[in-house]
């Protein structure tokens, strides 16, 4: 069973997450057959897709019919860049939910930049690939077909930079470790800056108010069931 890509023509991508992805992959990994690559997808040459923490990887059929495994690769984030995305994230109580519902705030990319943390690839050094087709030195057009599929199910569900970065979605809504409550006098002049610059949540949207049931279509009914409680909790 191929995964049918959305996109019939013209770009890949509609949120702002899925296009920086689809722009940053696509200059970083060269333009070389990005046509080809874009060609098959559509075609539905993707037959699976699996996302897991530093890794998408799927079976890619070619025009003979062969098979080959494509892989992509963004690495986990580092202890001291999960501990600065947790910082941010925790900011904003109501991330949790708008990243279940689909949704991935561009103003928390704004406040990781100031400690030069991204959820997408930044540089070159981050982003790597690989296939069986050992057409050297790539990327091949089955890694860029993947690339594409991987763009649309992020444009979906951006829960998917999470898992590629090595977070859960449980850890945004756990308690902040002792350690990671620990910051010198600079730091917390910058915590205040950053909040001081930071706009407002938007009062329209009140993650108190989430239907579980639509949570749990998206993240599972347990993850679903950390989330409300997170939010409807007594204080």
């Amino acid at each position: 069973m191929s995964i049918a890509l959305r996109s019939r023509r013209g770009a890949v991508g509609t949120s702002w997450h899925a296009i920086a992805l689809r722009d940053a992959a696509e200059r970083l990994l060269g333009p070389a057959r990005v046509g080809r690559g874009k060609a098959d997808a559509r075609a539905g040459r993707v037959q699976w897709l699996d996302v897991d923490t530093g890794t998408a990887r799927g079976d890619v059929r070619d025009a003979d019919g062969e098979l080959y495994q494509a892989r992509l690769e963004l690495p986990a984030f580092r202890q001291d860049d999960r501990r600065a995305f947790l910082q941010v994230a925790r900011a904003h109580p109501e991330l949790p939910a708008r990243l279940a519902a689909g949704e991935y705030p561009q103003q928390i990319e704004i406040e990781l930049a100031a400690s030069m943390v991204s959820l997408l690839p930044r540089d070159g050094a981050e982003l790597s690939h690989d296939c069986s087709c050992l057409d050297w030195p790539g990327p091949c057009r089955h890694v860029l077909a993947l690339l594409y599929v991987l763009v649309e199910a992020v444009d979906d569900r951006p829960l998917l930079l999470l898992t590629l970065r090595g977070l859960t979605l449980e850890e945004l809504v756990a308690p902040a470790a002792p350690r990671d409550r620990e910051s010198g006098p600079e730091n917390a002049a910058g915590a205040e800056d950053t909040a001081a610059k930071a706009p407002a949540a938007s009062a329209a949207f009140d993650p108190a108010r989430t239907d579980p049931a639509r949570l749990a279509d998206v993240v599972g009914e347990e993850v679903a069931a950390v989330i409300h409680s997170f939010y409807t909790r007594p204080s």
